[in-house]
């Protein structure tokens, strides 16, 4: 049963390196844009480029509200992802989480609304994201199936079973029949991200992904890399983007200074974009390398902007300073740095 696998992030994942991400096996990511007409999500440019340079197909999303009037929140959307002038691989999403205290008579236009107003901006039908007791109480209709028209947008399901296994399906909702991505788990562990993440695979190939992307497949010829003194197959994987097992498939003999490596590499990294991904060191208390490390809070910034700059998450800096509000530092404040 082809899958292949990917991720989907937002502002509670920043500081991800993505060529890490990328060598442990994802090849696609869906990242958050907006929500509402109110919500910017301010990690989306480093997310959507950093995703890019590290070769995974893109896709964005907008978590839907359903008392906000559709044709707003799809114009608010488009403008924020066509303001980065960097087309998309994959098509964007709408989610739909939150009846808002609306009933499924509104939300069902308001849903095509939104869905139409992208698909016409982007020229691509977008993905619907949703769980299945949401689209089984919310997009229906008279006689307790979907619109006529739900099957003309991929599915992208959100079920998370105990234990997922390759050979697991995601229950449908009643009058689905397909589903192009299941979202099977939120506690996921990926190295390069410092935060639990949401894991999901693609119902097909790698070849069919791309097509369903409207891609090419990169250019597979191999690359060479010379083995330097301090590498080890787990850092050269993570500068090229490659996992561990498919790096040491291709080069089984032992690791010697100076011989040449042969990389499986899809799509090529930029060395400079590996080494880039290092995060930068901030100041400690204490001499240990294990101290707790300190920053205080200089104009202009956010708990986003910090958490990339120690390679730590929002999450985990909220966590650690008993932050109610994320959006509410001030100067001067001294934060701890988990």
């Amino acid at each position: 049963m082809a899958r292949v696998p990917g991720i989907d992030v937002s502002y509670w994942d920043a500081g991800i390196d993505w060529p890490k991400v990328r060598a442990t096996g994802q090849r696609f990511v869906f990242v958050k844009a907006t929500e509402g007409i109110t919500y910017k999500d301010s990690t989306f440019k480093f997310n959507w480029s950093g995703a890019k340079s590290a070769g995974l197909l893109r896709g964005a999303y907008h978590f839907f509200r359903c008392n906000v009037d559709a044709k707003k929140q799809a114009d608010y959307f488009i403008d924020y992802v066509k303001s980065f002038k960097d087309d998309a691989e994959l098509p964007h999403v709408l989610d739909l989480e939150t009846n808002d205290g609306m009933t499924k008579e509104k939300i069902v236009p308001a849903a095509k609304v939104w869905l139409d107003r992208v698909e016409t901006a982007f020229g691509k039908k977008p993905i619907i994201y949703s769980g299945q007791y949401f689209l089984q109480d919310y997009l229906v209709v008279a006689g307790g199936g979907p619109p006529a028209w739900a099957k003309d947008y991929p599915l992208w399901i959100a079920q998370y079973p105990n234990q997922y296994m390759e050979e697991s399906k995601p229950f449908l909702p009643r009058g689905w029949f397909n589903w192009a991505f299941w979202q099977y788990s939120d506690k996921g562990v990926v190295n390069g991200i410092n935060a639990s993440v949401d894991m999901n695979v693609f119902n097909g190939t790698l070849e069919e992904l791309y097509k369903f992307a409207g891609a090419k497949i990169p250019n597979q010829t191999p690359k060479t890399h010379t083995v330097k003194k301090g590498d080890s197959f787990e850092s050269i994987a993570n500068d090229y983007g490659v996992t561990v097992r498919e790096l040491v498939m291709a080069n089984p003999q032992l690791l010697v200074t100076g011989d040449k490596l042969t990389v499986p590499v899809a799509i090529a990294i930029p060395q400079e974009s590996a080494s880039s991904s290092t995060p930068t060191t901030g100041s400690t208390t204490g001499t240990s390398a294990t101290a707790q490390r300190t920053y205080t809070v200089k104009a202009g910034d956010n708990l986003s902007i910090i958490a990339i700059k120690f390679g730590t998450t929002v999450a985990a800096i909220a966590s650690a300073n008993d932050l109610k509000n994320i959006n509410n530092i001030s100067v001067g404040q001294v934060l701890k740095i988990p």
